[in-house]
C-alpha cells in the first residue's frame, strides 16, 4: 500500500498544528510538516494546494453540501423551506467541526495572528456564499443574494460564540440565539421619522 493512502491526509493536519503552535505559521514549511508526518512533499500536494489549506480542511464542501441540499427540494418549495435546509446543513457542520473546541480555538488564535490566514478565511467564507447564491439564484430565488449572506454570517458568528463562550452551549443553540437576534429586527416595521430642525 502507498505511504500516502494510510489516513495520510489527518496525519498532515496533525503535524502541522504540532509545528504552528510550536513555532508559528510563518515558520513552518511544507517540507517540515511532511517530515513530522513521516511522508513527503509529494505526498503533501496531492492533499493540499499549500500550507494555508491545511488550516481549512473541507470547508469548500460545506458550502457544496448546502447547495446540493436546495437543489433536492421540491420545485414549488419557497424561500422558508430552502432557508430551514440551509440551516439544517449549517447547524450539522458546525457542531462536527465545533465538536473539538480546543483544537479550533487554537485554529483560531492562530489565523488571527497571520495576515495571510485572515485573508484565507475571508476567501473561503465568501466562497461559500458564492455556492449557496448560486444555488439558490438557480431556482430563481429574487433574494438569493441575502439569503446566502445571511447564512454564512450565521455559520460565521455561531463558530465564534461557540468557541468564546464560557456557558458550553452548543453550536446549534448559538445558531438560534443569532436567528432570535435576527428576528427581532422585524419588531421595527418601518423606520423611524427624520428628526426635524427646532
Amino acid at each position: 500500500m502507498p505511504r500516502w493512502t494510510n489516513n495520510a491526509e489527518k496525519r498532515l493536519r496533525d503535524a502541522a498544528a504540532e509545528l504552528f503552535e510550536a513555532h508559528g505559521y510563518e515558520a513552518v514549511t511544507v517540507t517540515a510538516i511532511a517530515e513530522q508526518a513521516g511522508l513527503t512533499r509529494r505526498t503533501f500536494f496531492r492533499y493540499f494546494p499549500d500550507k494555508r489549506e491545511v488550516l481549512f480542511p473541507q470547508t469548500d464542501e460545506i458550502g457544496e453540501a448546502v447547495a446540493q441540499a436546495i437543489n433536492i427540494q421540491p420545485k414549488d418549495a419557497d424561500a422558508g423551506v430552502l432557508v430551514g435546509e440551509i440551516i439544517t446543513v449549517l447547524v450539522r457542520a458546525g457542531t462536527v467541526i465545533t465538536s473539538d473546541r480546543q483544537a479550533q480555538r487554537k485554529r483560531q488564535t492562530l489565523i488571527q495572528s497571520s495576515p495571510e490566514l485572515r485573508e484565507r478565511s475571508r476567501t473561503k467564507l465568501a466562497t461559500t456564499a458564492a455556492t449557496i447564491e448560486s444555488a439558490l439564484t438557480t431556482r430563481g430565488e429574487p433574494d438569493a443574494q441575502i439569503i446566502a449572506a445571511v447564512a454564512v454570517d450565521l455559520l460565521r458568528t455561531a463558530y465564534q460564540a461557540t468557541l468564546e463562550g464560557d456557558d458550553n452551549a452548543s453550536f446549534a443553540e448559538h445558531v438560534k440565539r443569532a436567528r432570535t437576534a435576527l428576528r427581532s429586527f422585524d419588531s421595527y416595521s418601518r423606520l423611524p421619522a427624520p428628526v426635524s430642525d427646532p
